[in-house]
């Protein structure tokens, strides 16, 4: 026995939080709307000094369901399948006095799948309050519409989206019934790759590809949880 030992607070990690044999089900998800309207005619907002009459709204909602099973305490291997929608509808911004946009418009829609481990870590021993990492090996389908409106119609660009990821996901646990946790969490690394099939006007096609590896903690990300245990 090391006497020396620190003792951080965070409790026992070989604690009981959920126990061997589990199935959870679980729904998250997460929405978001912003929108900058001028209070006078031609007026617009400004962000930081640098982002003048700004007008119009973006809009993100993204929708998780889950099933895993735990094959000992506090670890479990599951499948997600997710639903995100973004979209950006900027009616006039102007960046300095550099450059102005009026009338554009941005969808992206996206469809995934995803084989996910996660271990939890019980704060304080306890059987209510843990917290949670869990990696995720995903899968992409989507596409995005870029495109403003003109008298002679829509004109723009449609890309079949594609990607391969792998990403890391911690967060909290905090049970509210024997069986029923609420989960906060959040993206915190993410790598892979990407790529995306275009039809620019419906005459010319482009392929863009990149490959990606990202710290990218943020609030915009946050989902909120139900999840049932059996």
């Amino acid at each position: 026995m090391n006497v020396n030992a620190i003792d951080r607070g965070l409790g026992n990690p070989r604690s009981q939080y959920i126990q061997k044999g589990t199935i959870a089900v679980g729904l998250a998800g997460g929405y978001n709307n912003f929108k900058a309207v001028g209070t006078t005619v031609g007026g617009g907002a400004t962000l930081l000094g640098i982002v003048n009459n700004l007008g119009g709204n973006v809009s993100t909602i993204n929708v998780t369901a889950g099933l895993s099973w735990f094959f000992t305490d506090n670890m479990s291997l599951g499948a997600r399948f997710s639903y995100a929608n973004y979209g950006v509808d900027l009616d006039t911004v102007k960046l300095l006095s550099l450059m102005e946009l009026n009338n554009q418009h941005i969808v992206t829609q996206t469809y995934s799948g995803a084989l996910a481990y996660r271990g939890y870590l019980p704060l304080f021993n306890s059987k209510v309050f843990a917290l949670f990492g869990e990696a995720r090996l995903t899968g992409l389908r989507g596409y995005t519409k870029n495109y403003e409106e003109l008298e002679r119609g829509k004109v723009g660009t449609y890309s079949d989206v594609y990607s391969l990821s792998l990403g890391l996901y911690p967060g909290i646990s905090m049970f509210v019934t024997d069986n029923i946790a609420i989960e906060l969490s959040l993206p915190l690394l993410e790598g892979g790759y990407q790529w995306d099939q275009q039809i620019q006007g419906e005459v010319r096609e482009s392929r863009l590809s990149h490959a990606f590896f990202n710290f990218q903690p943020g609030i915009l990300g946050l989902n909120i949880g139900i999840v049932c245990h059996f």
